[in-house]
């Protein structure tokens, strides 16, 4: 069945389809209930599936879950802080569409694939380190202020090179907002109405890049009503979480994509041969 090629064709189907639907139900809840998740999902996916088929479906399934994080917390984040926002998803994913291009325009799939592990791995070990440091970093320097449309646009940029080569940077907008005194709300709401736009036209050089095709889409629709629950749970979660709980659960997904960015790092091939 073409749908479900994406899964059975890997080395250990069972431990794929697992990896996958955990990694789902996750970015939906990290999307509706923290913001973020692309940290820990793309290393998951990418384990579960492989680079190019992880990305591809990652990028699929951050839209709904986007759209519906857009539609829980609409109107929270300000005029003031999308204006520089949302041009700054265009630059960043025209530049990171060209990095990618970097990235598999040449070498057989083999060394293909192990770039893009290692870019994944890599990316998502430095938003770990971020978000451990966070309250260090917001304070270093004694603070700041309110967010300024330069330093906005800049971040903006830069988490958008970052989600197109690697589905993954909302670490560095949230420490960013958090360093600039933002309340959780407006932050929260303002990188799912980023994301929602950037993931959009994320999929453009994607497509021109032949990494999403038929075959990942269609393995991405079936993941995508997990990942409908996965927004209901996280919106539950928001309501009821307090400061305390919201970033301790940021922590949990913080290990579980440190874990799994050190196994991508020693090799998806290597790793699961010993399975």
């Amino acid at each position: 069945m073409p749908l479900l090629t994406a899964f059975l064709s890997q080395p250990v189907p069972w431990l794929a389809v697992t990896m996958a639907v955990l990694a789902a139900f996750l970015l939906g809840f990290g999307r509706s209930g923290l913001g973020t998740g692309g940290f820990v999902v793309s290393p998951l996916m990418v384990f579960g599936l492989g680079a190019t088929d992880g990305l591809a479906v990652v990028a699929v399934l951050m839209l709904p879950a986007a759209l519906i994080g857009v539609w829980q917390h609409r109107g929270e984040a300000g005029p003031s802080l999308l204006r520089p926002l949302i041009p700054a998803a265009f630059v960043g994913t025209t530049i990171g569409g060209v990095l990618l291009w970097l990235l598999v325009a040449e070498g057989d799939m083999a060394l293909i694939h192990r770039r893009l592990e290692l870019v994944v791995a890599g990316l998502s070990l430095v938003y770990v380190s971020m978000m451990a440091m966070r309250d260090k970093i917001a304070n270093f320097g004694g603070g700041a202020g309110p967010p300024r449309p330069a330093g906005t646009f800049i971040t903006g940029t830069i988490l958008g090179i970052s989600q197109t080569v690697a589905n993954s940077g909302s670490p560095l907008m949230t420490v960013y907002f958090v360093r600039h005194g933002l309340d959780k709300a407006r932050f929260v709401a303002a990188q799912l109405d980023f994301l929602f736009v950037q993931n959009l036209v994320k999929l453009v050089p994607l497509l021109l890049l032949g990494i999403l095709h038929l075959g990942n889409a269609g393995a991405a629709l079936l993941l995508i009503p997990v990942t409908l629950v996965g927004n209901l749970a996280g919106e539950k979660f928001y309501k009821v979480a307090t400061k305390r709980l919201f970033f301790g659960s940021y922590i949990a997904l913080l290990l579980i994509g440190f874990v799994v960015s050190v196994v991508l790092i020693i090799g998806r091939t290597r790793v699961l041969s010993m399975i």
